[in-house]
């Protein structure tokens, strides 16, 4: 009987069976396809998570199965315990990485988890103003928000993200009494803290090779439904670029032949001039 690879039923069920036979390799196989085919299924992303090699690939599976099912405490639990073990584990070389942790768990709705991620990556990169801005879109508080947004600028004073999400943050005209601040959303530019929903790609990540694949493979999951918006703004293919430069090449071709004759020309009539001149002699 042949798989039908473009079945998710087929895929969870094959999936459970490789696993009950101890094929693990295989299992992931199936879950990471069945989880391509349906992005909303809790149930292939756990056991993806559950199958994977990579322990981030992992992390990540856990965290869209826990984002798709709030209500389920057991597998908040194993985020949890996942999450506490790899910020535990995290040198300065994982700051990056952290970070791009950090927005997946971010644009999947789960901030406070999103915050420790971030908070990790900032004790190991004090200058990563990625992890500051971040930090600043996952803070609960507003006070708190303008401090990561002051410790972004101060990095990088010309940094348009945290430029920007100042202008968003609300605080009481008595700084002294922060606690009777208006709540506003803080929100900076839309390539760094719009949210889209599970179908919609991600943003890159630069781990190390390993990990960069790891990490592609999930993102390229959540793109169910192709994004057309960068199709429909990008401008159209350079036509005009091309017909200049044929034009250019064939006017070039043209110079070329003239100059041919011309030269021919020349050579014809130095020619006869020698025979006339051998002639007269």
């Amino acid at each position: 009987m042949s798989t039908n690879w473009d079945d998710p039923t087929e895929m969870l069920g094959r999936a459970q069976t490789a696993r009950a036979q101890g094929d693990t390799e295989m299992a992931y196989q199936f879950y990471a396809r069945a989880s391509e085919l349906g992005p909303q299924q809790v149930i292939a992303w756990q056991g993806r998570a559950e199958t994977a090699v990579s322990a981030d690939e992992a992390l990540v599976s856990y965290a869209y199965a826990a984002a798709l099912d709030k209500n389920n405490q057991a597998l908040g639990r194993t985020l949890d315990a996942a999450l506490d073990q790899r910020v535990q584990s995290a040198v300065k070389g994982d700051a990056p990485l952290l970070v791009a942790l950090g927005q997946e768990f971010a644009q999947v709705g789960l901030d406070s988890r999103a915050h420790t991620l971030l908070e990790r990556a900032v004790e190991l990169d004090s200058s990563s103003t990625d992890a500051l801005v971040w930090l600043a879109g996952t803070a609960a508080q507003e006070q708190a928000r303008l401090d990561y947004l002051n410790r972004a600028l101060a990095t990088n004073p010309r940094d348009a993200r945290a430029r920007a999400g100042l202008l968003t943050v609300n605080l009481p005209a008595d700084a002294e009494d922060v606690n009777t601040a208006q709540h506003a959303t803080f929100v900076p530019l839309d390539s760094l803290t719009t949210r889209p929903a599970l179908t919609q790609p991600l943003t890159n990540a630069q781990p190390s090779a390993e990990e960069t694949a790891a990490m592609e493979r999930l993102r390229k999951l959540r793109a169910q439904v192709p994004d057309q918006s960068a199709a429909k703004n990008a401008p159209p293919p350079q036509t005009a670029d091309l017909n200049d430069l044929h034009a250019t090449a064939a006017t070039n071709q043209t110079g070329m032949r003239k100059l041919m004759f011309i030269l021919l020309a020349v050579v014809v009539v130095l020619f006869i001039l020698g025979i006339v001149l051998v002639l007269l002699q």
